[in-house]
C-alpha cells in the first residue's frame, strides 16, 4: 500500500469514526428533547441527485467523458443490473494512466459497494459503511441505482441539518 493510500485510508476511517460519534451525539440529544433520531430518517433524505451507471466492459475513455460532461464524482458499476463497484474520477484517471483509454472499467481501480434501499435509515447505512471502510453505499430502488452515499456525504447532510435547526 502506498503512502497516499495509507493516508487516504486513515482519513476515511477518521471521518467514519467522527460521523459515527456525531450521529450518536445528535441521536442522544434528539431523544432527550423528543425529536426524531436518525433511526427514523431514510437514506433517501441524504441523496442529492440520481446517478448514471456504467458497465464493467465500458471503455475508460467513455467513462471519462461522462465525468467531464456531468456533475458526478462517482458512478456505480453495474453487472447485469447489479451494483458490483463504484468508480471515481481519480479511479478513471489512474486506469487511463496505467492501461490506456481503450481499457475497460474492469481494469481500473474501484471502490467496494454496499447496497441499500431508499427507506433504510441513515443509522443503518452508516453502520454498513463503517463495516466496510472506503465503501460507497449504492441506493437501489426497483432494481435500479438512484443514488450514492458515502460517510462524507452523511457527515455533510448532518451538518446541513444541524445548521438549519440552529
Amino acid at each position: 500500500m502506498s503512502p497516499i493510500e495509507r493516508t487516504t485510508t486513515w482519513w476515511s476511517r477518521w471521518i467514519a469514526e467522527l460521523a459515527t460519534r456525531a450521529i450518536a451525539a445528535i441521536g442522544s440529544a434528539a431523544h432527550r428533547v423528543g425529536a426524531p433520531t436518525l433511526l427514523g430518517v431514510p437514506v433517501s433524505a441524504a441523496i442529492l441527485t440520481r446517478v448514471v451507471a456504467v458497465r464493467p466492459e465500458q471503455a475508460l475513455d467513455e467513462v471519462a467523458q461522462l465525468f467531464v460532461a456531468g456533475r458526478h464524482d462517482r458512478l456505480p458499476v453495474l453487472d447485469h443490473g447489479k451494483p458490483i463497484a463504484v468508480i471515481t474520477r481519480s479511479d478513471v484517471a489512474a486506469g487511463l494512466a496505467r492501461v490506456g483509454p481503450s481499457a475497460t472499467v474492469a481494469a481500473a481501480p474501484f471502490h467496494h459497494v454496499v447496497t441499500v434501499t431508499p427507506t433504510d435509515s441513515l443509522s443503518h447505512v452508516l453502520a454498513r459503511l463503517h463495516a466496510v471502510p472506503e465503501a460507497v453505499a449504492v441506493v437501489v430502488d426497483h432494481g435500479a441505482p438512484v443514488g450514492l452515499v458515502t460517510v462524507e456525504l452523511l457527515a455533510a447532510y448532518l451538518d446541513a441539518v444541524d445548521r438549519s435547526e440552529a
